[in-house]
């Protein structure tokens, strides 16, 4: 070693000296112990340590056209089979020509990725990206252990060192994060906090075997306004040990307030037809009864009409083909039919039918036995 490199005996990385012709050797005990466990020793050729891109971009570095010296990944191809480790070289010139390259060694080694998985990964990154759907991914720097009871899993879940990771521009969007913040760099317990309707879905998941759809959680905007929100599930298990969770997001805040505004408008509707003194019939498209109201099922002695064709009701023929025929005239005229009553096997009703302006095509009959006419003011007969 050169006076200098004593300068690195302490040091626990590798380094090496690299000096033309573009060989390698070590500059500190770590390297030469380094460098001998992969079967090597001193003035080792870059090629035999480094992969080809590698070893070309120090080359590239040793001859003045690479850049500025500074710290970039590379893969090491000494050593097993068939295995590639990565690691970080950072490099810095020497006083007598060459480099010093300081190597920070990755324990995972990274098999061989051919172009086509390349390109797979570059698909699913757009999709995800693009997607409508808030996808995330929750990585756990401190695994779940599994081992444990079902709340012991929650409270891990919670409690132990966790990061967002990949979450999409939707995902961003949802949770209302400002334009000039990362939504990766943000507490995890800042947007899906600890709370007993979270532990709940949380103990939902461990008990589906980590694969859930349609799970509710009660979920915090950036401003920590609360959210309600309905999740899938997906995860990374390892061994006894939960690495990662991932899936998508949606608001469905916005849905319930619609279901129960409809709920409620619902509910005045049936009051309103309840104090109707008049039968109404609703129809659908098919000419199915789907709604009545009392006075309806009062004048057919509470025989039971949900779900069932108002045809069969009817003793004319074709009666819902004549009243689909009168929703079209779209006129106060009335249609007379004749109906099954209980005490009158042939009863005659008079009915105007209007047809339902939004939605699904639904017809409303308003109906009275004939027998029920009303006297007018004047004397007349309505």
């Amino acid at each position: 070693m050169t006076r200098l490199a004593s300068a690195f005996a302490d040091l626990p990385m590798p380094v090496l000296e690299l000096s033309a012709p573009g060989t390698v050797q070590p500059a500190n005990p770590p390297a030469a112990a380094w460098l001998a466990e992969l079967g090597l020793g001193a003035d080792t050729a870059l090629s035999r340590l480094f992969a080809e891109g590698s070893a070309d971009r120090l080359r590239a570095m040793l001859a003045g056209a690479g850049g500025e010296a500074r710290a970039f990944p590379v893969w090491i191809v000494a050593g097993k089979p068939g295995e590639e480790p990565p690691a970080v070289l950072q490099c810095a010139p020497r006083a007598e020509g060459g480099l010093w390259l300081f190597v920070m060694r990755l324990a995972e080694a990274v098999p061989p990725i051919s172009v086509d998985q390349l390109d797979r990964v570059e698909i699913l990154s757009q999709m995800i990206d693009a997607a409508r759907d808030a996808c995330w991914c929750i990585d756990f720097l401190d695994p779940v252990d599994l081992r444990g009871s079902e709340e012991e899993i929650v409270d891990q879940v919670f409690r132990n060192r966790s990061r967002w990771r990949a979450c999409n521009d939707a995902m961003a969007a949802l949770y209302a994060v400002p334009a000039d913040q990362d939504f990766n760099t943000q507490p995890v317990s800042r947007y899906f906090p600890e709370t007993a309707v979270n532990r709940a879905m949380i103990r939902e998941l461990v008990r589906m075997g980590y694969r859930l759809d349609g799970a509710q959680a009660i979920d915090q905007r950036h401003d920590g306004t609360p959210m309600l929100v309905e999740n899938d599930f997906r995860a990374l298990i390892r061994g006894d040990q939960l690495i990662r969770l991932w899936g998508t997001t949606r608001d469905i805040g916005p849905s319930r307030e619609r279901e129960r505004a409809i709920s409620a408008e619902a509910e005045v509707m049936r009051d309103i037809l309840g104090a109707v003194p008049d039968p109404i019939f609703v129809l659908s498209e098919a000419g199915i009864i789907l709604a009545t109201n009392a006075a309806a099922d009062r004048a057919l002695g509470g025989r039971v009409l949900l779900g069932e064709p108002f045809d069969s009701l009817a003793a004319t023929r074709h009666a819902f083909e004549r009243l689909c025929r009168a929703a079209l005239v779209d006129s106060d005229a009335e249609t007379e039919l004749t109906l099954h009553a209980p005490d009158q096997p042939r009863a005659a009703w008079f009915f105007r039918v209007t047809l339902m302006p939004e939605g699904p095509r639904r017809y409303v009959l308003r109906g009275r036995p004939k027998t029920a006419r009303k006297r007018l003011s004047g004397g007349q007969l309505a």
